[in-house]
């Protein structure tokens, strides 16, 4: 025994668990098809799986798409740069 009291670290058990990364593939798989059949769970729920990339893809089809916003921005710019040529023609004139 010391002089001072040392707690000894608290112990615990943790049962591994296992993670199958296809099976989890296959069943999002089977989701997928049966939303799209519009076949119901066996609870009757319709749950859609997002799956990654679901958000991108859908965002591309908006009007927030990147190359939108590109096209976008330069009809901006370029009527902004009509309108400066506009207002220094007069201005000079």
């Amino acid at each position: 025994m010391g002089l001072f009291y040392t707690p000894k670290p608290k112990q615990y058990k943790v049962e591994p668990r296992f993670w199958d990364p296809e099976k989890e593939k296959r069943e999002a798989r089977e989701r997928r098809i049966k939303a799209e059949l519009g076949i119901r769970d066996e609870d009757g729920v319709y749950r859609p799986y997002l799956s990654k990339g679901d958000f991108r893809r859908g965002l591309a089809n908006t009007k927030w798409a990147p190359s939108i916003q590109r096209r976008r921005s330069g009809i901006r710019f370029l009527v902004l740069v009509a309108l400066l040529a506009a207002l220094l023609y007069f201005i000079l004139r």
